[in-house]
């Protein structure tokens, strides 16, 4: 007996469970909307929470470090602020990625917005 002949009831239950799986899974990647959920930051926003000044330049992209670290320990909203001037948001709690670093979105720190 071939447990993955569909005449038996093993057979049919493994095709149940590989239909059931890959619906959810094609769901999931093409049709499931996740972008309401997720804080994207529109490029040149203010800048939310307090600054975490690094000792590097930003200049785009990803940078090794994790600066948004910080956010995960003390549970308050920070932005990154780099030694040229420019910005990148953190995750919005109870997150703590570089996101606004990894996406290549800055940011505008509470004192850029005073000046203009």
């Amino acid at each position: 007996m071939d447990p993955l002949d569909i005449q038996t009831r093993y057979g049919k239950a493994i095709v149940v469970l590989t239909i059931a799986i890959s619906a959810t899974l094609a769901h999931e990647s093409f049709v499931a909307d996740k972008t309401s959920s997720e804080f994207k930051p529109k490029p040149n926003q203010t800048c939310e929470g307090t600054p975490i000044e690094v000792d590097y330049p930003y200049h785009g992209g990803m940078l090794g470090p994790h600066a948004c670290e910080p956010q995960c320990d003390d549970k308050e909203q920070h932005f990154v602020l780099y030694t040229n001037g420019k910005a990148t948001q953190c995750q919005k709690l109870p997150g703590c990625l570089d996101w606004g670093e990894d996406q290549g979105v800055t940011c505008l720190p509470s004192a850029d917005k005073t000046e203009n």
